[in-house]
């Protein structure tokens, strides 16, 4: 077998150029936001070769959706079979046993020691907007309070849940109206300046407190207020993990205020932070979860699941024609069996244990590394120009993901301010190729802390 990475010819090649071009003349700037100029052939594991015949170790995964990675055999071979049984039954107007055995399975791995109900989608996305609806007509309420720097989607009821870039919000409004976002718990960056690692305490007290004292009663009514949804952990934002009791607390609170848990799970579910979901590593049990991205490794579908006690939606009102076809049902069922019967769960944490440890190293190393955190395979470095005002450095940022990529690791830059560099490699990602993966990002941060990298990564703006 060929060495990885195995970089054929400087990226991009004349192949993934042409490519680059006609995406340019033909597609919709507005389908996305391209990091890199990487355009995969096929893949296998945690690598893809592009069109040029590159290998690349890939930790982005299709924005952490590749959980059991590329090509798995398990996967191939129950969609294959599938495929040639039947690819579509609408689950929305027939009995799909596909659809009803992955809910069954959904209900046994999501936490909460209760009856569950079950609604599928095709992305995110649009998981977002059922959440709105399901939260809306079960309580009777309108209000929704959701965080500054989360990313829910991009379908309309999806975008006015995101508080990530005002760049998506731009010419589109007005938006769905009665939604209110209200500063996240983040230890390293705040508005109340709270160094939350050293007072993990005192910075849940000023947020909850925010939210109690400020805004319920104040800003919105405290009795039409339906759910508050929240990141597990920050994804889009920069891998922005919480203190430890912030979510006991939260809970706390929507329970004295008759207010519906919502925890979007779409890049922290299915084993992405070495648990199945990221709301487990908080002990707590939310009403309402979202699901997406890695449920069928990436194959569009994604779900609702909320207490069997929530009144139903009138029927038809979550129908999609192309939700849990027997085919992304199969590929969630493989998703799941795969997870489960390779151990991917203590795998992903072994390995992101590794990780941040080299990381951390690196840390005390380089002062442009402000900080470091991550959960599982789920980890930010936060790019800085100045550890002592944690002043964002998205240039710098954009320069180490460069030369990665040029040196043959897919390595994504991202964050509220573009200056984290993100990692969420498929969970099958084996410890030879993260030694790997992390000596090309310290040689990736050497060239580019000594301008030997001319230009950077595309991010979001």
């Amino acid at each position: 077998m060929s060495r990885i990475p195995n970089i054929k010819v400087t990226p991009p090649g004349p192949n993934a150029q042409e490519y680059v071009e006609l995406d340019h003349k033909y597609i919709s700037t507005g389908s996305g936001v391209k990091l890199l100029p990487v355009v995969p052939e096929h893949g296998e594991g945690a690598t893809i070769t592009d069109v040029d015949g590159n290998v690349f170790i890939d930790f982005l995964s299709g924005a952490g959706a590749a959980i059991t990675g590329y090509s798995h055999p398990v996967l191939v071979k129950a969609v294959q079979e599938q495929v040639s049984k039947i690819q579509h039954s609408m689950v929305g107007y027939m009995y799909s046993t596909n659809a009803i055995t992955l809910a069954r399975k959904i209900s046994d791995i999501t936490p909460g020691k209760y009856e569950k109900k079950i609604a599928y989608g095709l992305s995110g996305s649009d998981a977002g907007d059922m959440a709105l609806k399901i939260a809306r007509y079960a309580t009777k309420k309108s209000w929704i309070i959701t965080f500054i720097g989360a990313y829910h989607g991009q379908t309309y009821g999806s975008t006015s849940l995101t508080q990530f870039q005002g760049s998506l919000k731009k010419d589109v409004g007005p938006l769905v109206p009665n939604i209110l976002a209200v500063p996240y718990p983040d230890p390293y960056r705040n508005p109340w300046n709270i160094d939350g690692y050293k007072e993990p305490e005192k910075l849940t007290e000023a947020s909850i407190g925010y939210i109690e004292k400020y805004v319920i009663g104040h800003v919105i009514p405290k009795d039409d207020i339906a759910m508050i949804l929240v990141e597990p952990i920050q994804g889009d934002g920069g891998t922005v993990i919480p203190p430890q009791n912030f979510f006991p607390e939260l809970r706390r609170l929507c329970d004295k205020y008759g207010i519906l848990l919502g925890v979007d799970e779409v890049q922290t579910g299915i084993g992405r932070t070495g648990k199945w979901f990221g709301i487990e590593h908080f002990g707590v049990e939310p009403d309402l979860m979202m699901l997406g991205k890695g449920l069928a490794s990436g194959m569009g579908l994604s779900a609702v699941v909320y207490r069997e006690t929530l009144q139903d939606p009138p029927p038809g009102s979550l129908i999609l024609t192309s939700a849990a076809t027997p085919v992304t049902s199969v590929a969630a069922l493989a998703t799941i069996d795969i997870i489960e019967k390779e151990g991917l769960l203590d795998k992903s944490s072994k390995i992101g244990e590794y990780l941040m440890k080299r990381f951390h190293e690196m840390q005390n190393r380089y002062p442009i590394i402000g900080d470091v955190r991550g959960r599982g395979l789920m980890m930010a470095l936060d790019i800085v120009k100045d550890r002592t005002t944690k002043l964002p450095d998205p240039d710098l940022t954009g320069k180490i993901c460069w030369r990665a990529f040029e040196l043959g690791l897919i390595l994504p830059s991202i964050g509220f301010y573009g200056n984290c560099i993100r990692i969420v490699p498929p969970l099958v990602l084996s410890e030879d190729l993260a030694k790997t993966a992390a000596d090309i990002m310290e040689q990736a941060i050497n060239d580019a802390i000594g301008g030997k990298v001319e230009r950077g990564t595309s991010t979001w703006s």
